[in-house]
């Protein structure tokens, strides 16, 4: 898990090998989202899980949570084709991580800082 900006994101990301490694499923994941919204100051969770199929490399699925209604995660979904609405959003996408959270990031800035 990491923060940024002061917390007001707090992202995890699971890894292909993660679910290897633990021989855990998708479905286990359920849940986690909820764990990182309720971070004290977070306004926006965001859960990243690599897809594991085959055909899915290089793809994961983008899972969003707001605290509050001062930010619309369906707005940022929305943004990369996903979906959603207010509170409760998500997307796929091929991004790396480190694109993943800039985006995530300049998306959650838009909406706070005006």
């Amino acid at each position: 898990m990491q923060r940024f900006d002061g917390g007001r994101l707090t992202f995890a990301r699971l890894t292909r090998q993660d679910f290897a490694e633990t021989g855990a499923e998708e479905s286990y994941t359920e849940g986690i989202i909820d764990h990182l919204r309720a971070v004290q100051g977070t306004k926006v969770a965001a859960l990243a899980r690599e897809l594991t199929g085959a055909e899915c490399a290089g793809r994961s699925k983008v899972s969003l949570r707001a605290t509050d209604r001062a930010v619309d995660v369906s707005l940022i979904a929305r943004a990369q084709s996903g979906g959603g609405h207010r509170q409760a959003a998500g997307f796929a996408t091929q991004m790396s991580p480190d694109e993943l959270v800039a985006f995530l990031r300049q998306e959650v800035a838009a909406q706070l800082d005006g």
